[in-house]
């Protein structure tokens, strides 16, 4: 094999999307950058380097150093079906160090810690921009160190590779079998950790923890990883903008509702789900702290979205923080002509009569009609019937609330999904949620109630929902997991493969 082999080697791209982008940026940056891989057995050390050669291959060539296994049986592992590197990339030190595919002229007999450096010379000296990996180093010092008389101590044999990295303009990972190496960390460029725990109700909980890494500006130091099918998947953060249709390139394409389901919109969750939430049932989306104050529609828009694009209605009474405009300019995009205006009804409320309260007003001698976001203009539906709008001194009422949603189902004979923010229409529900469940069951609607940790009836909620979600931000990432019915944690992503962003969730084991 040629000195460029090991860099022609079948590439897999989704490495670039799942790998950290912050380790991408050590690498990329100053050249010749050192890399320490701290984490105890089990925690997806070598899932993770095995990710981290396939993106660095894109640019340069890459050789995998061990001393565990035979070449083959490493292959088997770790490699195969989870990398585009070959044998080829992989060397089993404790074999034949100098059965290399390249052209190396070794001008000594034996690979101790004293010819180790000039070894991993004369490997730089025949590839371009090499990428070289020691897993592990410890145990590979201590291979080397058997064979070697007076042995220099791992500190100052992890300071000479990494000058000769520098001096080089190569790139090394180092990783390390303890859980941590504080003397190899001061030595190293950058520093990461891999950790996992597992909660109180068994889900797995994996963490890259940022330690150091050299030039780069890391916003936060968590990184939610998965080792779902055999790779290193790390979780990214979540932009809302994303979620949302900002293009208007494509229309929704709805996912199937059943007899017995009606879908979330979300192919994963249906998934999941076994085809979606049931027909008849109340939905508790419990939102954990510190999440962006529109966190609410990530779950929220697809199922509305689905109903929306079926002609079935939707009430949304959405959290008085929320971005104005959000659904408006969200559906607007993705569904036919007025669809919006004729079957979304959104209900803002205030913290009490104002001047904005009486934009209400004006339409309370007509019947239901889309509210839309502002109240403004004709969006009326007309009616024989005279139907007041559910807001009472700039908040919601309950019994106004129902009336007006009967009439809405008087008129298109079809099961409607309620989004409740349960902060914003605490006074109207807070002593009929039990009502509303038994409503929305009768109905066979659909109801979402969206809570908050400060929200007071959040455990009420609880109470009287037939499942239970919550949304917590882990690092930049955001996940979801189910307490009722038990799911593992879910890493959120979009999936930018269609003209419609998709929402995405990807198990965390």
């Amino acid at each position: 094999m040629n000195s460029s082999s090991l860099g022609q080697l079948p590439t897999d791209h989704t490495g670039l999307a799942l790998f950290p982008r912050e380790i991408s940026q050590f690498f990329m940056g100053d050249v010749g950058q050192t890399l320490l891989i701290n984490g105890a057995p089990g925690t997806g050390k070598t899932l993770f380097t095995i990710r981290g050669l396939d993106v660095l291959e894109q640019d340069g060539d890459v050789l995998y150093v061990s001393t565990r296994v035979d070449q083959e049986t490493i292959h088997e592992m770790y490699f195969k079906d989870h990398s585009s590197l070959d044998t080829a990339a992989i060397l089993d030190l404790s074999q034949d160090p100098f059965e290399l595919p390249l052209d190396v002229d070794v001008p000594f007999e034996k690979l101790d810690l004293d010819s180790l450096l000039r070894w991993i010379q004369n490997i730089n000296d025949a590839t371009t921009q090499l990428t070289i990996v020691f897993d592990s180093w410890e145990i590979i010092y201590d291979y080397l160190a058997t064979r070697h008389g007076d042995s220099p101590s791992i500190e100052t044999v992890t300071n000479q590779l990494v000058v000769l990295a520098r001096e080089q303009n190569m790139r090394l990972m180092l990783v390390s079998e303890t859980a941590e190496s504080p003397s190899l960390g001061y030595i190293v460029d950058g520093v990461v950790t891999l950790e996992v725990k597992e909660d109180d109700r068994g889900r797995t909980h994996r963490h890259l923890r940022f330690e150091k890494l050299r030039g780069v500006r890391i916003g936060n130091r968590l990184r939610p990883f998965t080792l779902a099918d055999g790779n290193f998947q790390a979780i990214t953060p979540v932009k809302l903008s994303a979620i949302q249709a900002v293009t208007g390139d494509g229309m929704w394409d709805p996912l199937p509702n059943s007899k017995a389901k009606f879908s979330t919109g979300i192919r994963d969750l249906d998934r999941i789900l076994s085809g979606g939430y049931n027909r008849g049932s109340v939905i508790h989306l419990d939102l954990g702290p510190d999440l962006s104050r529109d966190a609410w529609s990530v779950l929220t828009l697809p199922t509305i979205r689905n109903f929306l694009v079926r002609e079935m209605c939707v009430a949304v009474v959405p959290p008085r923080e929320g971005s104005p405009g959000l659904l408006h300019n969200d559906l607007d995009k993705i569904l036919p002509a007025q669809v919006f205006n004729s079957y979304c009804h959104v209900f803002e409320t205030y913290a009490g009569p104002s001047d904005d309260a009486d934009r209400y007003d004006q339409f309370n001698t007509d019947g239901p009609r889309s509210t839309g976001v502002d109240m403004g203009g004709d969006q009326s539906h007309p009616t024989d019937d005279r139907v007041s709008l559910p807001i009472e001194g700039g908040q919601l009422a309950y019994e106004p609330y129902i009336t007006y949603v009967e009439q809405v189902r008087n008129e298109t004979e079809n099961p409607l999904l309620h989004v409740v923010s349960m902060d914003t229409a605490q006074e109207a529900f807070e002593t009929r949620l039990g009502d509303f469940a038994n409503y929305v069951a009768l109905h066979n609607d659909l109801a979402i109630l969206i809570t908050k940790p400060s929200t007071e009836l959040r455990t009420r909620s609880d109470r009287v929902a037939d499942m239970h979600f919550r949304l917590e931000r882990s690092g930049d990432a955001v996940i979801m997991y189910g307490e009722n019915p038990q799911t593992p944690l879910l890493g959120i992503g979009i999936s930018q493969s269609e003209s419609i962003p998709k929402v995405t969730l990807t198990e965390m084991v």
